[in-house]
């Protein structure tokens, strides 16, 4: 990755509204690029290759582990999943932003190994809202809900591992404010220090 070049990392616990706000964020600016995960899952109804996802088998990915093809990677729920270093300069080739979307596991192992990265963690406004969030998906069993709820609560005890929280009571007011963290986060002076260099060599 550039030196000083800016990407963000977004977590949230299952319901919380990541995926959601990340598509409304790529819709309404060009600037951003997503990061597409690899991973061994077998691929759903509707979902196509390099644009869902990567995907492969258990043994190609353990060859990408071996090759250190991975910014992070991880086994979630029996298949794996990981961020390919690839992608970072696929993304800033086309002269956009890399957004990454990580678990916590993920974001951790990030703040190894990716350099510059601002990271933001979209939490529900309250535990009844997030299970309300869940039930109304009509996706999930009783079990699997229950599920959700415990690594939710686990995921929630990591909120130190980011700089930003976005509570996600409301659709717009989140999206706003992750708007404003990243045009903070692209103002910050080692970012745009060389503009001011730039000028002022040209200064006797």
């Amino acid at each position: 990755m550039k030196a000083n070049s800016p990407s963000f990392v977004i977590s949230a616990p299952s319901g919380a509204g990541k995926t959601t706000l990340i598509n409304m964020l790529l819709a309404s600016d060009d600037r951003f690029g997503f990061s597409i995960s690899t991973t061994t899952r077998p691929r759903r109804t509707g979902e196509t290759e390099g644009s869902s996802y990567y995907f492969t088998d258990e043994p190609g990915f353990r060859e990408l582990i071996d090759s250190g093809s991975f910014i992070e990677w991880a086994k979630v729920h029996g298949n794996y999943y990981g961020t390919a270093k690839k992608e970072i300069d696929r993304i800033q080739n086309a002269g956009k932003i890399p957004i990454f979307d990580v678990d916590v596991q993920g974001a951790r192992a990030m703040r190894i190994s990716l350099v510059g990265a601002a990271y933001i963690f979209i939490v529900p406004p309250s535990r009844e809202a997030l299970e309300s969030r869940l039930r109304k998906r009509k996706t999930d069993s009783e079990e699997q809900i229950q599920i959700r709820l415990r690594n939710a609560i686990r995921e929630l005890r990591e909120y130190a591992l980011y700089d930003y929280i976005v509570v996600n009571d409301d659709l717009d007011t989140a999206l706003n404010q992750i708007r404003s963290i990243m045009t903070a986060e692209l103002c910050k002076k080692d970012r745009v220090s060389d503009i001011i260099t730039g000028i002022l060599e040209d200064v006797p």
